[in-house]
């Protein structure tokens, strides 16, 4: 039975082998799928052709839909990890830019075994944090665990997974970066902020810093801070904010007084 385009409904559908079929009247992409015998509304794999409506770069569409027809990408997971990497980047705010290169991330990722066996909106998550990494973007693990299907620990092994396999060479986040955002999150003022800063930068100047999750020496130093100032914040308030354990901030605030008494 002849298959219609899920886009213009044209029945100039072209086989471009391995169940990648195009539409010779609107150029679409499509996955035909072993379970094609008629065209359902309810069931249509969305056309890679309509990534541009979401505001990717034309270029990078027409690179995946070559990618798509010569097979070197199953089509259905580009799809489905194209579709999670716009969803999560507009929920948290992520430009153009950082999409693009988490699709990239993510394409290498499949080329490089990564995707084989394992949900493949779980690597685009991981591919998200990646490229905010690389673009030293404040985003923390929790902030992109939260929108995805991964918990923090999960998101932070295949994140160093892809690290690993793809030989990345990804620099420490600046704590100064994300300090603005998670003041402004707790609604502390300037002076408070500022302290805040101070503290972070001898941190940063010793080598207490190698090793330690940001978002717990920022919530340390936020902590501090507001003590300092005395601003009443707890330790679950901050803890939750930075998206660290309550414990954790409280043992690293511990280890930050000795140091600066040091």
């Amino acid at each position: 039975m002849k298959l219609i385009c899920p886009e213009c409904s044209s029945k100039e559908i072209k086989n471009e082998g391995d169940g990648i079929m195009s539409c010779q009247k609107c150029d679409s992409i499509f996955d035909s799928g072993p379970q094609w015998t008629s065209y359902n509304p309810e069931t249509q794999i969305p056309a890679v052709d309509n990534l541009e409506n979401k505001g990717l770069n034309s270029k990078t569409i027409l690179k995946w839909q070559k990618e798509t027809r010569t097979g070197n990408l199953a089509s259905r997971s580009i799809l489905l990890a194209s579709e999670e990497i716009e969803r999560i980047s507009n929920e948290v705010g992520l430009n153009d830019s950082i999409k693009e290169s988490a699709l990239e991330i993510f394409s290498s990722s499949s080329k490089a075994g990564i995707v084989r066996g394992r949900s493949s909106e779980k690597v685009a998550a991981a591919a998200i944090y990646t490229a905010c990494r690389l673009a030293n973007l404040p985003r923390t693990l929790d902030e992109i665990a939260d929108k995805s299907n991964l918990n923090r620990n999960e998101l932070s092994r295949l994140h160093r997974l892809i690290v690993r396999k793809l030989k990345l060479k990804i620099s420490f986040t600046s704590l100064s970066n994300l300090l603005p955002r998670f003041a402004t999150k707790l609604a502390l003022n300037n002076l408070v902020q500022e302290n805040a800063q101070e503290i972070i930068d001898l941190v940063e100047k010793s080598d207490y810093r190698q090793g330690i999750s940001p978002a717990a020496l920022l919530g340390a130093a936020l902590y501090i801070s507001c003590k300092n100032n005395k601003i009443r914040r707890s330790q679950l308030e901050i803890a939750k904010a930075v998206g660290t354990s309550e414990v954790t901030l409280r043992n690293r605030a511990k280890e930050i007084i000795l140091l600066l008494k040091s």
